[in-house]
């Protein structure tokens, strides 16, 4: 595994060098926090070479957007978190150089003959399916590119946060892998620091009872999307809502016992609504060191940027990602919209059982023109996380909207213990919309559709089916779950995921700061090949999957130089 991430930045280096030589260069970017922040890696990246470009942020890449491209002019294509579902397309219809810097599943091969002209950087293809995203492997071949650019990895970082590649569980919920190894860099740079803390939005600007209003994941039950809930719910906890002056107490304010009452009380709202994790509501906060204080969280930044893409903003997303502050009334606007309609799509989905459709194997939601194309797979993927539908941790979940033009757009989501008994989302959607017309595919976990109206029975016939074969190959594994209540009375685990203490990280020795990472030409061309020791963190955390254990720990200066 080792070798196969080698071979990752090896070619993330050949990719950087065909962006060295190019003298006009035509970006293609996908429109979610991933795509975006790949697209604000790219501008800032290309900015400091000189390069000159032309951006285009797209809903999705289609046949037709390839097509257009070829009539376009530019020595060098570049598609940024898309392309990898379209590589017959775009070896038939674009001459010249091609860059793809991707990480969804692939559609199709670079051929012999295209290889020399072609770069896919996508880990995928080298056997390292999670634990880094669009934006890292953008940020990859932007370090290679130029060492300065690893002031970068703080873009990558959120794009990850936003692609929900914070993963594991409880406590231990955080960034894996070799999102990881990024980190690293983002936290020498003084871009970000970690703490660890309750998984809650606002929690530096946003009045208490607001943060949770808005908690989409973690989801409280009767407290989520109602402010008068939530409300309730810190008076009948215990919690002081105002200050002395009578202005809104915020999360930052509250002390540790407060802390220690509010998560408990969160766990027990999860516990009385049947969620199946509800005490995952930990994890690592991640501060953004150069942003004010209103825009500090990672998680929250990241929120924006989907929103921004989501509510047909994504320009305004990379403006705030490049630090121009001149946007940030326009984020905001965008944001309250962005989440006020997602609050009201999970809200919608809990008081409309009807439109959810059970079988045994798996939950589709048929939310018709209630919910936005736009919004519906983040309203899908907090469904499943939160576990809100019966047995739904147990099962796939599927959820429809109506298209803007007459189309159906399919979002499907799974708990990763289903992907271990052998299901994969992506390929059940490959193989269903074949059938049915249309266009499928994502990840293992996760995966999203476009199909024709007329062809939506045919889909969950097919779809539940599929899922019932490859289920039944491995019977489910049981769950031993402890009495949770006994853990919330024993709040010993609970005050230790509420330690407020921060990672520790070591100096690299040198102290540097982000302006003094120049990094000449040379060092950029034997970047990779000369192996320099970083000594790292003293606290490792968790490590995910054999990459991860192959790699963590090391840094990417081992790799990409200084």
């Amino acid at each position: 595994m080792k070798r196969k991430f080698e071979t990752l930045i090896q070619e993330s280096i050949r990719a950087a060098e065909f962006i060295e030589h190019a003298k006009q260069i035509r970006v293609i970017s996908h429109y979610d926090a991933d795509g975006i922040t790949s697209a604000a890696i790219v501008v800032r990246a290309l900015e400091r070479e000189g390069k000159p470009f032309h951006l285009t942020i797209v809903k999705q890449l289609s046949e037709g957007i390839v097509k257009q491209l070829s009539s376009e002019r530019g020595d060098l294509i570049l598609f940024t978190d898309t392309g990898a579902g379209f590589l017959n397309e775009i070896q038939e219809s674009l001459p010249g150089r091609i860059v793809i810097l991707d990480h969804h599943q692939t559609q199709g091969e670079i051929s012999g003959e295209n290889a020399g002209r072609i770069v896919h950087v996508n880990p995928v293809i080298f056997g390292i399916e999670e634990d880094i995203s669009g934006s890292g492997v953008t940020y990859l071949c932007m370090r290679a590119l130029n060492p300065e650019n690893r002031d970068l990895s703080e873009l990558a970082i959120i794009g990850a946060i936003g692609d929900s590649q914070t993963g594991s569980i409880g406590p231990h919920w955080g960034l894996l892998g070799l999102n990881k190894e990024i980190l690293k860099d983002a936290e020498i740079t003084r871009k970000i620091k970690v703490m660890k803390g309750l998984r809650l939005w606002g929690r530096y600007t946003r009045p208490v009872h607001k943060a949770l209003q808005f908690s989409v994941d973690p989801y409280i039950p009767e407290v989520s999307g109602s402010e008068m809930g939530a409300i309730h719910f810190l008076q009948e906890t215990g919690i002081e809502l105002k200050r002395k002056d009578g202005s809104w107490r915020t999360l930052s304010e509250l002390s540790d016992d407060e802390m220690r009452k509010l998560s408990s009380g969160i766990i027990k709202e999860r516990i009385r609504s049947g969620s199946d994790n509800p005490d995952w509501i930990f994890g690592d906060v991640y501060e953004l060191i150069d942003k004010n204080e209103e825009f500090r969280d990672a998680n929250e930044f990241a929120t924006m940027l989907n929103g921004c893409g989501k509510m047909d903003q994504p320009y305004a997303g990379i403006a705030i990602c490049l630090n121009n502050s001149s946007y940030y009334p326009d984020v905001r606007k965008v944001l309250e919209s962005y989440r006020r309609e997602v609050g009201r799509g999970v809200d919608w989905i809990r008081k409309n059982p009807r439109a959810i459709r059970t079988t045994d194997h798996a939950d589709y939601i048929l939310a018709g023109s209630r919910i936005s194309e736009h919004i519906i797979s983040n309203v899908v993927s907090i469904i499943n996380k939160s576990c809100l539908l019966p047995d739904d941790c147990q099962k796939p979940v599927f959820a429809f909207a109506d298209t803007e033009d007459g189309k159906i757009k399919v979002s499907a989501r799974m708990d990763d213990s289903l992907a271990e008994r052998g299901l994969n989302l992506k390929e059940v959607l490959e193989t269903v919309t074949k059938t049915t017309g249309g266009e499928g595919g994502g990840h293992i976990a996760a995966g999203g559709a476009t199909i024709p109206r007329e062809g939506l029975e045919s889909f969950i016939e097919m779809s539940d089916n599929l899922v019932r074969e490859a289920l039944r190959k491995n019977p489910e594994r049981s769950r031993l779950m402890e009495s949770l209540m006994d853990d919330i009375e024993n709040e010993s685990e609970t005050q230790n995921n509420l330690n407020s203490t921060e990672h520790k990280i070591q100096e690299n020795g040198d102290g540097y700061g982000i302006r003094e990472i120049k990094g000449p030409r040379e060092e950029r061309e034997r970047a990779g090949r000369e192996v320099t020791e970083e000594k790292g963190r003293e606290e490792q955390g968790k490590v995910q999957g054999p990459v991860g254990k192959e790699v963590e720990g090391k840094g990417l200066v081992r790799y990409l130089g200084s």
